[in-house]
C-alpha cells in the first residue's frame, strides 16, 4: 500500500466528494444530515483484529471497544446515540464461544452508552473484521464542527493524556513498569471510555466553537482542528497524567511524546471563547466531567507547546492505517 489512510480519504473526496450533502465539513468526525427539525449524525469505524487488537486483548474487550470508537465520534459532535449497526466478518474457524464473547462486549457497551443495537450483517473473512455504524441525533444549532475555532478561543480537553501510550509501550516494547502502574496503563488500553455525557452537555450549552475526539492522538487531533478552522494553536499546559510522567522517568522517555503522540485516549478536544469558559465548565460539572484549559487559538499557522521561554513544535503525528508505526 503506497497511500496513507488520509490520502485515501482525500482521493474519495476528489472523486465523489461533490455528491456529499453533510452539514459537517468533509473529513469531520461524522456526517450530519438534516431531517425535518432534527439532524441525524452518522459515524462508521472499522476494527481489524490483526492491526487494531494488541496482544492480550480479549474478544469481549474488542466488542466493547468497537462501540467506544463509534460513540466517541458522536460525542465529539454533541449527538445523542439512537442506534448501532455492525457488519461482522469472521474467520471460518472462529469459535461459538468467541462470537458469544464479542456479542456480550457489544451488549455491555451498548448498555453503558444507552445505544440500542439494531443488527447488521455477517460474512466470512480472513480475520476478525468489524465495521460499526453509530447513529445519533441533535439539533442543528447544537451540532459542533471541527471547523469553527476562532482566534482567542481557549483550547480545552476532557481528561489527561499518556496512559494508553504508556500501555502500548509495555505491551509492544516490553518496557518495565511497577505493577501498580502497569495495571493502570493496560486497563486504559483494554477498557477505553467515550466522553458521551461530556460531549452532549457541551453541545446543549452551545458554547464550543469546535470539537474533535482524540482517538488518533492529541497532536494529530489538534492539527485537524487547526487545518479545518484555518488557525494556529499554542499549548501552554501539558495535559499529562502524573503516573505517565513517572513511567517516562523510569524508562528515560520524553513525556511530551507520550502525551501528544500516543492516541486511543478518546478524550474530547474543544475550543471555547474565554468569556464562556465558566458556563462550559458548569455544564461538564453537572455530568461529573471536567474541562481542562491547555492552550489558546492563535492567528499564526502552526502548533507549538510553550513552557517558560522554551517552545517546541507539535508535529502532525499520530495513528494512521497503511503506515508503519
Amino acid at each position: 500500500m503506497t497511500l496513507s489512510e488520509r490520502k485515501i480519504i482525500s482521493l474519495i473526496y476528489e472523486i465523489i466528494g461533490d455528491s456529499l450533502s453533510s452539514l459537517l465539513p468533509f473529513n469531520d468526525d461524522a456526517v450530519a444530515i438534516e431531517i425535518g427539525e432534527i439532524v441525524l449524525v452518522i459515524n462508521t469505524d472499522m476494527f481489524v483484529r490483526k492491526t487494531d487488537a494488541p496482544q492480550g486483548m480479549a474478544v469481549r474487550q474488542i466488542g466493547q471497544k468497537v462501540i467506544v470508537m463509534n460513540v466517541s465520534d458522536l460525542a465529539a459532535k454533541g449527538a445523542t446515540p439512537v442506534g448501532f449497526l455492525s457488519a461482522l466478518g469472521f474467520p471460518s474457524d472462529y469459535s461459538k464461544n468467541d462470537i458469544e464473547e464479542l456479542l456480550h462486549g457489544f451488549k455491555e457497551a451498548c448498555s453503558l452508552y444507552r445505544i440500542p443495537y439494531l443488527g447488521g450483517d455477517t460474512n466470512e473473512a480472513d480475520d476478525l473484521v468489524i465495521a460499526g455504524i453509530a447513529l445519533g441525533i441533535t439539533n442543528k444549532d447544537e451540532l459542533i464542527s471541527r471547523a469553527g475555532a476562532q482566534e482567542g478561543d481557549l483550547v480545552c480537553v476532557t481528561g489527561m493524556f499518556g496512559k494508553t501510550a504508556a500501555g502500548f509501550k509495555i505491551l509492544l516494547d516490553n518496557l518495565e513498569c511497577p505493577e501498580y502502574l502497569r495495571n493502570e496503563f493496560i486497563e486504559a488500553v483494554f477498557y477505553p471510555r467515550a466522553r458521551l455525557d461530556e460531549g452532549c452537555a457541551l453541545a446543549k450549552s452551545r458554547v464550543p466553537t469546535a470539537s474533535i475526539d482524540s482517538s488518533d492522538g492529541l497532536a494529530w487531533s489538534l492539527h485537524e482542528i487547526a487545518k479545518a478552522s484555518n488557525i494556529g494553536i499554542e499549548i501552554n499546559e501539558l495535559p499529562i497524567d502524573l503516573s505517565v510522567e513517572e513511567f517516562a522517568r523510569l524508562n528515560h522517555l520524553d513525556p511530551f511524546d507520550l502525551c501528544f503522540y500516543g492516541g486511543e485516549e478518546f478524550e474530547l478536544i474543544v475550543t471555547i471563547p474565554p468569556e464562556k469558559i465558566v458556563h462550559a465548565s458548569a455544564a461538564l460539572n453537572a455530568v461529573k466531567g471536567q474541562l481542562i484549559p491547555i492552550g489558546r487559538v492563535v492567528k499564526a499557522e502552526g502548533l507549538f507547546y510553550t513552557e517558560g521561554e522554551k517552545t517546541r513544535e507539535i508535529y502532525p503525528r499520530g495513528y494512521e492505517h497503511f503506515t508503519k508505526h
